[in-house]
């Protein structure tokens, strides 16, 4: 039986991690978050280092055996796999890491589900099978095939797994072309469109939301479940238009068809089309592990703040 102890030097629960990512968005927040409670290794290419944060790094390329091999021998309460993409990824660091795993957590995406079907998607509904064309259709089937691949590790080598499956995230960090493009076009003083013949909504979810969602499934011990992480609250163009023109309360917001949209090469970062359009239930972590989660109106607000420097460096009004 796992037993977790009080940390006291960093005042929370002692949980010894190791990170696969943490360095890029997500993994930056988790880092910067959890480094003050947890004992956590990195391991990554390298590109951002996060050793600021008290944190071990280990820079070397997932597909490497040899140089998981090469890894001390350590053994940790849990793996965090922030950046499996492909068949096979899980099963080099399960196969060739020299000590010992207790519980492996994949982060996974919504995206795994059948699109198209209707329903409020939660953690039952039917995986997709289909094999779609380009990065996006690669991204789906490797995420697919990767929660099948940990499944079927765990019960071969009896190693506890959690997969979550988080929505698009958003929040600081994050430099996607997704918020921070419409962020920028406010600091900047730039008009935000409202694009009056959208015809659906979407789900976004708080990137320290998912954060927390990590750490309740470490501390927790949910073994050998999926949770969904991503916001019920139905979202539009212009509600976050709406939301950043509290931040930035001169910032103009325009009516547009999205002919006049793309036309004008508005960015369009989020679903448009009815048939782009799906539901998800994220309700799952909240009644088991007592998740709960960011309003977008707080979410996106903090998010402005975090890079409104940014892009006030050069701000054109």
């Amino acid at each position: 039986m796992m037993v977790f102890l009080y940390n006291e030097d960093k005042g929370g629960i002692f949980v010894k991690v190791l990170v696969i990512g943490g360095s890029y968005f997500l993994g930056r927040v988790l880092t910067m978050s959890l480094s003050k409670q947890w004992d956590m290794t990195l391991v990554n290419r390298g590109h951002y280092s996060m050793k600021d944060y008290g944190v071990l790094e280990y820079i070397l390329d997932r597909h490497d055996l040899d140089a998981w091999q090469k890894l001390p021998k350590e053994d940790y309460d849990a793996v965090i796999d922030l950046c499996a993409y492909q068949k096979g990824d899980i099963q080099t660091v399960i196969q060739s890491f020299p000590g010992q795993i207790r519980h492996y957590i994949l982060i996974s995406t919504v995206d795994v589900y059948q699109r198209q079907t209707g329903l409020d998607k939660d953690e039952q509904h039917p995986l997709e099978t289909r094999q779609f064309e380009g990065e996006t259709g690669a991204y789906i089937l490797g995420k697919v095939q990767l929660e099948q691949e940990l499944q079927s590790l765990s019960k071969e080598y009896h190693i506890p797994y959690t997969i979550l499956r988080p929505g698009n995230i958003y929040g600081p960090f994050n430099y996607a072309p997704r918020e921070s493009v419409l962020i920028e076009r406010a600091v900047k003083g730039w008009p935000l469109f409202s694009i009056k013949d959208a015809q659906c909504t979407f789900q976004l979810v708080y990137v320290k939301d998912v954060v927390s969602a990590i750490e309740k499934v470490v501390e927790k011990k949910a073994y050998n479940t999926i949770y969904n992480v991503i916001n019920d609250e139905q979202v539009t163009y212009s509600i976050m238009n709406e939301i950043l023109k509290t931040c930035q309360s001169d910032v103009s917001i325009e009516e547009h068809s999205l002919v006049e949209a793309i036309e004008q090469q508005y960015p369009l970062p989020y679903p448009i089309f009815q048939e782009e359009m799906e539901s998800y239930n994220g309700q799952k972590i909240v009644q088991e592990l007592g998740l709960s989660y960011t309003p977008l109106n707080v979410g996106l607000s903090k998010t402005y703040q975090a890079f409104y420097p940014v892009f006030s460096q050069n701000e054109k009004r």
